[in-house]
């Protein structure tokens, strides 16, 4: 994301969202109705972050729990739901957020959560590793990719990724 984009995102007008929910990797998506927009500084509520799990589940535990990340994450559209699957150690490979670590990417997110809307959202997973693709308001085609361990996000890319080859349809 570039400078440009973030200032696209923070003039962009609120709205009422409508979006889509993911099923599973590569299948079609059934609608979900609008929702109304809110006031996401007011209604954030910084989770404690994941603490790892021991023993670490396996990849198809893994799975279901980015699935429930994904869902909090596109459909929901609730951050604080979202940040709880979230590690202390994450690293944040976005150069908006500006730092490491849950606070400074919830802080980011926060500011202009209201100002995008979702469109066309797509998940993979493959693994330790969860892609999300989606059409942001504003921005264009973004693909955010996620390293887990433990049960845990503890990194994200999104600066130039590519949804996988082997999930695309």
């Amino acid at each position: 994301m570039r400078c440009v984009t973030l200032l696209t995102l923070l003039l962009t007008p609120l709205g009422v969202v409508s979006v889509v929910v993911p099923t599973r990797t590569g299948s079609l998506y059934a609608l979900h109705p609008p929702t109304k927009a809110h006031d996401a500084r007011s209604n954030v509520v910084t989770p404690p972050p994941c603490v790892a799990m021991h023993p670490a589940p396996n990849q198809q535990e893994t799975r279901a729990r980015f699935d429930r990340f994904a869902y909090a994450f596109l459909v929901k559209r609730n951050l604080t739901e979202s940040f709880e699957y979230i590690s202390s150690k994450y690293i944040n490979h976005d150069l908006l957020a500006g730092a490491n670590g849950p606070d400074a990417a919830l802080n980011f997110l926060s500011t202009i959560w209201d100002t995008v809307n979702f469109t066309n959202p797509r998940t993979a997973f493959r693994g330790n590793q969860g892609w999300l693709s989606y059409d942001a308001s504003g921005v264009g085609a973004i693909v955010d990719r996620f390293r887990w361990e433990a049960g845990c996000i503890v990194e994200h890319w999104d600066t130039g990724e590519k949804f996988p080859k082997w999930a695309r349809k």
